[in-house]
């Protein structure tokens, strides 16, 4: 009985370990594709920046108030004047990508 138990937990722990340390590593969700789609400035809450290595297509993905994720051309002139009033919820290479395409 003893043993089993060891088991049970040696293979919790494994799977709680493997569970969270490869939380960061997902990808959630990504642009596939790009749309025109404009909204208002004071409907964005933030937005992040999907290069394409490691995803299909790059794109400016603009969550709004209403938790609707909205994929636009990040060298488009409505994305380009989004993202500077708008947070920035990604990482430095990423920043550093866009300023420089900016």
């Amino acid at each position: 009985m003893k043993s089993w138990m060891l088991g049970f937990y040696a293979v919790l722990l494994l799977w709680l370990l493997v569970l969270f340390s490869s939380q960061d590593a997902l990808v959630i969700s990504s642009c596939l594709t790009t749309t025109d789609t404009k909204v208002p400035l004071k409907n964005l809450v933030s937005y992040t920046i999907q290069c394409k290595p490691l995803f299909s297509v790059d794109a400016a993905r603009f969550l709004t108030i209403k938790r609707k994720i909205i994929c636009s051309d990040p060298s488009s002139s409505w994305a380009k004047k989004s993202v500077t009033p708008v947070p920035v919820n990604t990482s430095t290479t990423n920043r550093t990508r866009l300023s420089a395409q900016i």
